[in-house]
């Protein structure tokens, strides 16, 4: 008898998480801005002509005065549309999209 083989499957390497785009001394600032504004770090525009004098502020007095001058802005919250939704039910409703490879589930299910 002869043993099994075994093969060990070489797994990539973990990639990296993508660069945010801010150099390491504007992080502390975002992460300040966002706690400030109530939001999260996504949210929080950072004026980019402004960058030497936003990565002077330290602290959570400064960040609400560049928040004051503007330098610092909450974006507003992206619109998640429901228009292609309300298309495909009323396509729905005149019989479309309901053929054998949309179903799941038994005969007796539906």
């Amino acid at each position: 008898l002869k043993a099994p083989v075994v093969v060990q499957l070489a797994l990539p390497p973990c990639l990296p998480r993508p660069p945010s785009g801010l150099p390491k001394a504007m992080k502390l600032q975002k992460r300040l801005a966002a706690e400030i504004k109530k939001c999260g770090r996504g949210r929080i525009w950072l004026d980019p002509n402004e960058s030497n004098e936003i990565s002077m502020a330290n602290s959570r007095f400064n960040i609400r005065k560049l928040i004051k001058d503007g330098l610092i802005i909450r974006k507003a919250v992206k619109m998640h549309s429901r228009s292609r939704v309300r298309k495909n039910l009323e396509a729905k409703r005149k019989g479309r999209h309901t053929g054998i490879g949309k179903r799941r589930g038994t005969k007796e299910a539906r």
